[in-house]
């Protein structure tokens, strides 16, 4: 039996950079895995920091031209809290510090907002 024409042709390599993303998701859900088992606290945390921001982005974004920035901040405070919980606990200084700016930052908006 003949094999039908492919449409496109095979690239050189498609089989190989197949196996290579097989491989490359493996290893990120294994490093994701790893990261839980290692500190369940700071994983949660972390995910909790990047939703909030997330959310935060999302509030901006659909009631721009004129966000509640109120419930904004909210989030944003939210976020950089457990986002610096994670830098803390991963003895990194310069995402430390960074969070504590942004604290300082949200911080003050949050401040002129209420006033």
């Amino acid at each position: 039996m003949k094999k039908a024409p492919r449409k496109y042709p095979q690239c050189v390599g498609t089989r190989l950079s197949s196996f290579m993303a097989r491989v490359g998701r493996r290893k990120t859900l294994e490093w994701i895995k790893e990261d839980y088992r290692s500190n369940p606290t700071r994983f949660c945390c972390e995910v909790i920091g990047m939703v909030s921001n997330l959310i935060a982005s999302l509030i901006l974004m659909w009631y721009s031209p004129n966000p509640p920035m109120f419930i904004a901040y909210i989030f944003f405070l939210f976020a950089t809290f457990f986002l610096m919980y994670g830098a803390w606990s991963r003895r990194s200084f310069g995402f430390t510090v960074m969070y504590l700016v942004y604290l300082g930052i949200d911080g003050i908006g949050f401040v002129k907002t209420l006033l």
